[in-house]
């Protein structure tokens, strides 16, 4: 079974978009932390094969915004979702259709949340493990840009 279909028959659809317990993910590029890549192109590739993948898409990771906290560690996932998000959306045709962008099936309680969080990440970025080895917040968020994302999250 794959990891993201256990999440959703398990309920654990958070954990899974954390990287928490059995979801948690490694490479050599990681260096010990969560590689949210390597969940999303798992995910990914289990809703390609299902019927109204975008909308599934939506769906959980609606359900992944709405149990996040206003925490550095739940805003600083959020951020990372979104630009795996907007990477692999560019090499999979099912999430790649200009009318289907993730953002825009939110609501404005949903963007207003998300804005919060990227703010407070932009405020608290020297408490997120490993920020002096990071690209500055400004240049992360450049980066989500420059892969087709038309939303300054900040301003939500």
């Amino acid at each position: 079974m794959d990891k993201f279909e256990r999440a959703v028959n398990n309920n654990e659809i958070s954990a899974f978009f954390k990287g928490e317990g059995d979801y948690f993910a490694t490479n050599e590029w990681s260096r010990g932390y969560h590689n949210y890549m390597t969940n999303w192109m798992g995910m990914m590739l289990y809703l390609r094969e299902k019927e109204n993948s975008f909308q599934l898409l939506v769906k959980y990771f609606k359900l992944f915004l709405s149990s996040l906290e206003d925490s550095v560690q739940d805003a600083w996932s959020l951020i990372r979702n979104i630009s795996c998000y907007y990477i692999l959306r560019n090499y999979n045709d099912d999430f790649s259709n200009n009318s289907n962008d993730l953002i825009e099936w939110l609501d404005d309680k949903e963007k207003q949340k998300i804005g919060r969080l990227f703010r407070l990440v932009r405020d608290n970025f020297d408490k997120i493990p490993d920020s002096t080895d990071m690209r500055p917040f400004d240049v992360q968020i450049e980066m989500v840009k420059s892969r087709g994302c038309p939303y300054d999250f900040l301003s939500f």
